[in-house]
């Protein structure tokens, strides 16, 4: 990708984390009235979380963080050392099978619930 599309996916990534961050701490703390009678269980968290909607946000939540913080990393690594465009690839690729771990592992996540 050019370094531009880098910079804007960024801030795109930064905006959208707001949003998704909102969203899951309404939906996991206030939006039923079990939750705000003071009912914040386990079973209540696991019950809502457990839902295809509430999923795919907290999904799209962990991949857009994922990107923002990994693409963040890279840009540090990549703005204050000196190296070359070989092991700037190597960076960018490590970072990518990192990131595609650790959204693997997340996801796997909802699916034992």
């Amino acid at each position: 990708m050019k370094p531009v599309l880098h910079w804007y996916l960024q801030r795109v990534t930064g905006a959208l984390l707001l949003f998704l961050l909102i969203a899951h701490f309404w939906v996991e703390h206030f939006a039923s009235e079990e939750l705000l009678r003071g009912g914040l269980s386990y079973e209540a968290i696991r019950g809502r979380i457990s839902q295809p909607l509430w999923q795919g946000i907290d999904i799209a939540f962990l991949i857009v963080a994922l990107y923002h913080g990994l693409s963040g990393v890279r840009n540090i690594v990549l703005d204050y050392s000196f190296i070359g465009p070989l092991a700037a690839r190597i960076v960018t690729a490590v970072l990518i099978v990192v990131g595609g771990v650790w959204a693997w592992w997340g996801i796997e996540a909802f699916r034992n619930l």
